[in-house]
């Protein structure tokens, strides 16, 4: 399902800044957006989401140190803004076959809706998948599988910086704490819903 697009005007009004401030978000691969000629659309579900874990705010952590939070007791879900720089997300498409070989080609781990269900969250497959992989493994994606980027895509590779990725155990599923960080980027109120039971029950 294709999400509503927004102009970098109209999301301006949904974040509360400027459209100058949506338009460098967009630039700098923070918030997903669509190239029509001269003109950006951003996905409405996108920028609700952005708006509702923003609120909380907080100085992002580096790599290392949101996955040594994400790893303890200290993580807040009440802030997921201070894990975004946990992965580098590529937004992309490709062969279902393709998504499913990559846990085995390159030892990712399954995190979103798929890693959620994994840990039996009570959702349904809704055709996206988020799939987490070092930095190095992902080097040599394109070599293997044939994937195209699309910044609206339904497959988000989230690229871990490789000292980082030392400190994520090994699963098929990444940590239940990345997990829920994952469903809270969709707008979908069953998601944020999931991620903070998955938080409950652990």
């Amino acid at each position: 399902m294709v999400s509503d697009l927004v102009s970098l005007s109209d999301a301006s009004l949904v974040l509360g800044v400027s459209a100058e401030r949506v338009r460098q978000l967009v630039v700098a691969g923070d918030l997903p957006a669509q190239r029509f000629g001269n003109a950006w659309a951003v996905p409405l579900d996108a920028l609700i989401a952005r708006r509702d874990s923003s609120a909380t705010g907080g100085r992002p952590l580096g790599a290392q140190r949101a996955w040594e939070e994400i790893e303890s007791d200290r993580f807040d879900l009440e802030r997921p803004g201070r894990y975004q720089r946990r992965a580098r997300v590529v937004r992309c498409e490709m062969s279902q076959s393709a998504v499913d070989s990559i846990p085995n080609l390159f030892g990712a781990l399954v995190g979103g809706v798929r890693g959620a269900i994994g840990y039996r969250a009570a959702l349904v497959e809704d055709g996206s998948s988020d799939l987490y992989l070092a930095d190095s493994a992902f080097a040599g994606l394109a070599d293997l599988v044939a994937y195209l980027v699309d910044p609206l895509g339904s497959i988000r590779l989230r690229i871990v910086d490789d000292d980082a990725w030392a400190i994520i155990p090994a699963g098929p599923l990444i940590p239940r704490a990345a997990v829920a960080l994952d469903l809270l980027d969709s707008a979908d109120p069953r998601h944020r819903i999931a991620a903070a039971e998955l938080l409950d029950d652990h």
